[in-house]
């Protein structure tokens, strides 16, 4: 049974951010657990049909949708044509208000960007964009998954620099058999082009992953605790270095840089994703696209959104989701903020929870703001679970 559009009830009253989920890929990475399908010609144009008619749903639901910014992620967005996406940039332009969009990004891999494709990125209106680079070394390429090598990610960001100013390069440290020195060699590397923001994750095994059933037949390793941390902090001490500010605990930006969109995300605002899988969060309520790309055509194809798992979150839910996205930023929580928003004070609230963070020295309470300390910085998970 077919979802009646109406039933979701939306309410994006303030400007908000939308993210497009682009899910085709030549290859699914080892470790990755995001929606993707296999390319093909006859995918791509039943999703690019798809994906416009659900722009054209959305108008109808929400009354003047403004826009904060765009985010095109994957999947391997630089893997289709430029034309599909052009093409896609003005159907949002054409149904959605986008006079205070200051940032469009969209998520490239090395093997399959071109001089071309970026400079009709930036005819298109896109100004950020995110290189999925990993590491510069070829064994733990290989070992992810990924589908370039060190040299095709070296020649892509020096690619990546002659067009565009604002970019985001992604690593992964914590990769079963890689050493301390390793990962201090893809920074130094990292680091020679002096980009103007960096994204750093220690590698998560997710379920259903290559990476997971290796794990669990005993071909692997996780990496320790220890190591895991040391790269963490060495990452930390060689940005500083190089002038980077830590706004987030994975982000790291030169002055002018941050990440306007992932920002919505950190400080729980509204944004709305389309695309198969894609997810939304109005202020109030949350809901997914359909994991499955036959399914979100069909739907689509009968004027219906292809939306499941609508999930109407209690107050208390909408705090703790709220602390546990906040407290990722290094700025950490707005204490009057909160107090606005939820009409309680979080100090009171979480009373017990505070007093044994601050006496274990996880968090600190500064100049209005509540914020992970440095220790917490390296145990956040243990920290979030306290308030969840």
């Amino acid at each position: 049974m077919m979802m009646n559009n109406n039933d979701l009830q939306l309410s994006y009253q303030k400007p908000f951010a939308l993210y497009v989920h682009i899910p085709f890929c030549l290859e699914k990475c080892n470790y990755c657990d995001f929606y993707s399908e296999r390319y093909s010609h006859s995918a791509l144009e039943g999703f690019y049909q798809g994906i416009q008619r659900e722009i054209e749903l959305y108008t109808s639901l929400i009354e003047r949708p403004v826009l904060k910014t765009i985010y095109i992620g994957g999947g391997t967005p630089s893997l289709i044509k430029p034309a599909y996406l052009v093409g896609l940039i003005e159907k949002i332009r054409q149904h959605f208000d986008l006079a205070m969009v200051e940032e469009i990004s969209i998520e490239v891999n090395p093997g399959s960007i071109t001089k071309d494709k970026l400079l009709k990125y930036k005819e298109a209106g896109i100004n950020r964009i995110s290189l999925g680079v990993q590491s510069f070394n070829d064994n733990e390429l290989n070992f992810l998954g990924r589908k370039h090598t060190a040299g095709q990610a070296l020649e892509a960001v020096e690619l990546l620099q002659r067009v565009f100013q604002n970019y985001n390069l992604d690593l992964i440290f914590a990769i079963p058999g890689q050493s301390l020195k390793s990962w201090q060699e893809t920074l130094k590397q990292v680091l020679s082009f002096q980009p103007p923001h960096l994204s750093i994750y220690n590698l998560q095994i997710e379920k259903g992953t290559p990476l997971a059933n290796m794990l669990e037949e005993g071909e692997i390793k996780v990496v320790d605790d220890t190591l895991d941390a040391e790269m963490y902090l060495l990452a930390r001490e060689l940005f500083n270095l190089h002038d980077f500010k830590q706004y987030e605990i994975s982000n790291f930006t030169r002055k002018g840089f941050d990440s306007i969109h992932n920002q919505i995300y950190w400080h729980y605002q509204p944004y709305l994703g389309i695309g198969p899988a894609a997810v939304s969060f109005d202020g109030r309520i949350r809901f997914a696209n359909k994991a499955d790309l036959q399914k979100y055509i069909n739907n689509l194809t009968n004027s219906v959104l292809p939306v499941e798992n609508i999930e109407r979150l209690s107050i208390k839910e909408q705090i703790s989701e709220m602390i546990f996205m906040g407290l990722r930023l290094t700025d950490g929580i707005s204490l009057a903020e909160f107090t606005d928003r939820f009409a309680v004070d979080l100090l009171k609230l979480y009373q017990q929870e505070v007093e044994d963070c601050l006496s274990k020295g996880f968090i600190e309470i500064k100049d209005g703001y509540i914020r992970l300390s440095e220790k917490g910085l390296l145990l956040g998970n243990e920290v979030f679970m306290k308030f969840l």
